[in-house]
């Protein structure tokens, strides 16, 4: 039977809603979407608070009309800017000397309790483990056996109440209901990483329009997460100042822009319109020293991040994937970025029949951890009528 969800995420950029079918022969089955370009946020603040009922209908409707149904119900992506993540590990004993749903509870309540998590004052939106221990055997993901004491490593997402007080009320006036919010940042990470890479501690920089998100990953959490003010966007306006164009122009520059340039590349002109709609013809050299200063101080920002705080988190064998819309289009983009950050970089991209590009990797992130979620919820429930139906056959 297939299961279908509606969900809204809101990038840097552009705000996208699915309407997606689980169940089928792709998990992810896109089957209606809608893009909408805004203005973004920066500093926990929309940049324009008067249009977002506006634009978040008409990200709603494109989707509505595309798949032929009607949203009344939807899960929203709470972006990388409005979350905090913490995390500690922490210590049990297995009185009964067996490890059990019970004790794997206890150490993750011991987490929350040690790191005052009620008392924050935002919205946990997940609680997953990082790793497990028993006794002084190896880290593991699926304790079990017999043994001493347990420890884990447990990390919470929390998001700001701000934001879901916007977005409820954004939503209330759409007449839609809020079935809850998820971390795109954690779906888009479990999503395009594998366990073998997530066990080493991997890390995804998401370069967004106007902001780049770092996420360690090890096992089923976000371990080390941080938010740069800098994006693609920055290159793009970089641009439109120094050469005096439009950004629509200097935006299709950008995309266009190699960085590792063949002979015919070398001697390339860029042709467009200035604000008075003259046509321009720019040389190469000229876009060159705009672009490559622009990306160097992004990718300085991120070697620098790595440096002094991401990269605690890593080993030598940590895999590093770029992904998000600002530069992960641009060809020779990650050769240039590996060179600055001294480690080699893929490209993320989420498989499925549709939005299949790094643009739209945390959207389909945030559309397959829904789909855990409820099948997660399925599993409970069907776990508990199994110990019920247990507990009456014994009577």
């Amino acid at each position: 039977m297939k299961t279908q969800i509606a969900a809204i995420e809101f990038g840097t950029s552009k705000i996208v809603t699915m309407i997606a079918q689980s169940g089928g022969m792709d998990r992810l089955d896109i089957i209606g979407s809608g893009t909408v370009p805004y203005d973004g946020y920066q500093d926990g603040d929309w940049n324009t608070p008067g249009q977002m009922i506006q634009r978040v209908g008409d990200s709603i409707a494109a989707a509505e009309l595309e798949a032929n149904s009607k949203i009344r119900e939807i899960y929203v992506g709470v972006p990388g800017e409005y979350v905090h993540i913490r995390s500690c590990e922490t210590e049990v004993d297995l009185p009964e000397g067996v490890v059990d749903e019970a004790a794997i509870n206890a150490a993750q309540d011991a987490a929350a309790d040690l790191l005052q998590i009620q008392e924050s004052g935002g919205l946990v939106l997940h609680r997953t483990p990082s790793w497990f221990i028993v006794d002084d055997g190896k880290k593991t993901m699926s304790p079990g056996g017999k043994g001493t004491r347990l420890r884990a490593m447990t990390t919470f997402v929390i998001a700001d109440p701000q934001f879901i007080e916007d977005v409820s009320e954004m939503l209330g006036q759409h007449d839609i209901t809020i079935l809850g919010f998820l971390s795109p940042s954690l779906g888009e990470s479990l999503l395009v990483l594998s366990l073998e890479e997530r066990d080493r501690g991997a890390l995804l920089i998401d370069v967004g329009y106007l902001n780049t998100e770092l996420s360690v990953v090890e096992g089923d959490a976000i371990v080390y997460h941080a938010i740069l003010p800098r994006g693609g966007g920055h290159i793009t306006a970089d641009l439109a100042m120094g050469l005096r164009i439009p950004m629509k122009a200097a935006e299709q520059i950008k995309r266009n822009y190699v960085f590792n340039p063949d002979e015919f590349d070398m001697d390339s002109f860029s042709e467009v319109y200035d604000e008075s709609g003259r046509r321009k013809t720019i040389p190469r050299k000229v876009v060159s020293e705009i672009v490559e200063q622009s990306f160097k101080e992004l990718a300085d920002m991120i070697e620098l991040t790595i440096a002094n705080d991401a990269g605690q988190y890593m080993g030598k064998r940590s895999q590093v994937y770029l992904t998000g819309g600002g530069i992960a289009l641009m060809r020779g983009a990650k050769e240039a970025l590996a060179a600055v950050i001294a480690r080699p970089i893929k490209i993320s991209a989420a498989k499925s029949s549709k939005l299949n590009s790094p643009v739209y990797a945390s959207a389909l992130g945030l559309a397959d951890l829904i789909f855990d979620s409820i099948e997660g919820q399925g599993e409970a429930e069907e776990n508990l009528g199994s110990k019920i139906r247990n507990m009456f056959s014994r009577n």
